[in-house]
């Protein structure tokens, strides 16, 4: 997973889903890329957001209904956060049932 936000440069912590310290300075660091990108290198963010596999429609809608650059930041934070811990979940749910069929 880390490897789909090389592009932003930033470490994943490694439970995104808990409210920690680590996870707060992430969000602060991404949003912090993101509005860097969004204001200075667009085609990466989007680059970014394809890797990362963020739901184009969200993404356009964020576009569409927020003209204050900052705002849009966070709410793609928001989005990218929620779909790295969608991930984490299915990486989870999968390697449990590979587990159960192994051999004894």
């Amino acid at each position: 997973m880390n490897k789909s936000l090389e592009i932003f440069e930033i470490p994943i912590p490694e439970h995104p889903e808990l409210d920690t310290p680590d996870v707060s300075l992430f969000k602060a660091r991404l949003t912090k890329q993101l509005h860097f990108l969004l204001e200075k290198d667009t085609a990466t963010l989007w680059n970014g957001l394809y890797r990362i596999d963020v739901s184009e429609k969200k993404v356009k809608e964020i576009f569409e209904g927020i003209p204050d650059s900052g705002e849009i930041a966070q709410r793609l934070c928001t989005l990218i956060v929620e779909r790295l811990i969608q991930k984490m979940k299915i990486r989870r749910a999968y390697s449990s049932d590979s587990d159960l069929d192994k051999p004894l």
